[in-house]
């Protein structure tokens, strides 16, 4: 198995990045969030997970730690595989994902790219007790997790139906006066994303 790789990032495209280490250039998908923090010639150490398929040896590389061990988690559920691990990756950062999974927020989940209803359901049923395995403070998470405020709600849903995700949704809404009525909320939000 392969733990990690020290490199210079030779370059970048949509999903993946170049990695050319000791004079072999890697191949390795990443998810767009940490994907867009490198840039060329930056020399890096990422934190490798090697899927192994009959027709190829894929690696999945990760700038934090704890988006592998969440990577390693979200593998270990029944249907779900890298590919859309790394989907789910994208859609929000770990944190929040970890707080979704503990507080039973099947809603929240149902938002991140190719989650349903019963894969959310399973993700919280399979992982729920597994989840002090991220190397992340949970312990300002309970059960009594903080719900967001109906008007933030309905603001992202409307940003994810014009096709941004729960992530980039949530941290632009954020920046924008609360006091606002939901749809200059959205505007600025809009104005923010570009």
């Amino acid at each position: 198995m392969i733990e990690f790789l020290r490199g210079r990032v030779h370059s970048t495209d949509r999903g993946y990045l170049v990695l050319e280490s000791n004079g072999i250039g890697y191949i390795v998908n990443m998810v767009e969030r940490e994907l867009h923090t490198f840039y060329e010639n930056e020399e890096v150490f990422i934190n490798i997970r090697l899927v192994l398929r009959e027709d190829a040896a894929i690696l999945y590389g990760f700038r934090h730690i704890e988006t592998r061990d969440a990577f390693d988690l979200l593998t270990s559920v029944t249907g779900i595989g890298p590919k859309l691990a790394m989907g789910i990756l994208d859609g929000d950062d770990v944190f929040n994902i970890a707080k979704y999974i503990i507080s039973k927020d099947e809603k929240s989940l149902t938002k991140l790219p190719g989650i349903g209803k019963k894969t959310a359901q399973r993700i919280i049923l399979e992982l729920k007790d597994k989840v002090e395995k991220l190397a992340l403070d949970l312990t300002s998470m309970t059960d009594d997790v903080e719900i967001i405020e109906e008007k933030d709600d309905s603001a992202v849903e409307a940003l994810i139906s014009l096709g941004y995700n729960v992530y980039d949704a949530k941290k632009a809404l954020e920046k924008v006066d609360p006091s606002l009525d939901i749809s200059e909320r959205i505007r600025e939000a809009l104005k923010l994303m570009g």
